[in-house]
């Protein structure tokens, strides 16, 4: 009897054993959680910043009257830079882009002249009202958007002209410039500003500043993809598709583009260039036959190859992008009939 107990005591300590052994520990002794997979990183991402970035009332409390360029809440501030190194981190950069005070007050201004004057411009006018030395430097050295007719459009010019700008729409932005300025590797800070106006048809406008803030330390990266090498969310899955090297020269390059299935994908190019200074050279261009972002329904993948690249380490590169779907619902929401959003 007392030989068979001995078994069972033994039998159960090793039962035991074997199940704390599968369990990490963390330096207290307490059991960890299980390491996430890349997508379960992706989707936690998506859900917690991006998501948890949504816009807010911008509370301004300046005036087009008294040329008031006032202020928005911190809270916005903050989410803007959140969401800005949300797309950072997505495509490999680092994501340590800070906020620069002085120029969150100069795109205050730059924002005030724009609703004040019912124009985007990155050369403001010292005949026009409202106008300031400090919305001249940050109109000419910063991303643009405006809109009116909507008050829910105001959204664009927080968190929202963030992914606005990503995005770059427009028959004036294919090279995707304002992309390329927030997915600059060197990047180390922005400032940031925005303004509504609800008793003039509801114009808004925002102003985010790169500045002289290209002096960041960036880690070694081959290039620079939107929609990126990896997962990304289908909601945030544009129509325009970018690569971007610093030094390259993409004049002869060209794109093939593979379903899931290794059907191949007509694309239109729409901008090629070479090294001119900052930001990078690049080459955009629209996959045909996707109604991007909406038109993806479920979990799929893309294989995108570059070549014919000169003066880069490499003349071809080759990645996959790795969509999860997200309700389209939260994609950037476009301008209605009697609406209007312009970025510049």
């Amino acid at each position: 009897m007392r030989k068979n107990l001995f078994y069972i005591v033994m039998f159960l300590f090793a039962a035991g054993l074997t199940v704390s052994t599968g369990c990490k520990k963390d330096k207290d002794g307490e059991d960890e959680e299980p390491e996430l997979t890349d997508l379960e990183k992706a989707k936690k991402d998506y859900n917690e910043v991006y998501l948890g970035t949504k816009a807010i009332s911008l509370s301004w409390n300046g005036t087009t009257a008294g040329c008031n360029p006032g202020d928005i809440t911190a809270k916005v501030r903050e989410n803007v830079i959140k969401r800005v190194n949300y797309y950072r981190r997505m495509v490999g950069l680092p994501d340590n882009v800070t906020l620069n005070s002085s120029q969150n007050q100069k795109c205050q201004e730059a924002a005030l002249y724009m609703i004040a004057n019912h124009t985007i411009t990155h050369y403001p006018s010292q005949g026009g009202k409202c106008y300031t030395a400090g919305a001249k430097d940050a109109a000419g050295h910063g991303n643009l958007a405006i809109s009116y007719g909507s008050e829910e459009l105001k959204a664009n010019h927080s968190v929202n002209a963030v992914s606005g700008y990503i995005e770059d729409p427009g028959s004036n932005n294919l090279a995707v410039g304002h992309r390329a300025w927030i997915l600059y590797p060197q990047l180390s800070a922005m400032g940031t500003g925005s303004c509504f106006n609800g008793n003039d048809q509801n114009w808004a406008a925002n102003c985010l500043m790169w500045g002289n803030n290209l002096n960041g330390s960036a880690q070694s990266i081959d290039y620079v993809a939107y929609p990126p090498n990896g997962y990304i969310p289908s909601a945030l899955v544009f129509p325009r598709w970018s690569f971007q090297i610093y030094g390259a020269d993409f004049t002869a390059a060209s794109v093939t583009m593979t379903d899931k299935d290794g059907k191949n994908i007509p694309v239109n190019i729409i901008h090629k260039s070479a090294q001119q200074g900052a930001p990078d050279a690049r080459i955009a261009w629209e996959p045909q036959g996707y109604n991007f972002p909406v038109g993806i329904t479920s979990d799929t993948e893309f294989h995108v190859t570059v070549s014919g690249i000169k003066n880069a380490k490499n003349t071809s590169y080759s990645y996959t992008v790795k969509v999860f779907w997200t309700d389209p619902a939260n994609a950037r929401k476009p301008a209605k009939k009697g609406e209007y959003f312009e970025i510049l």
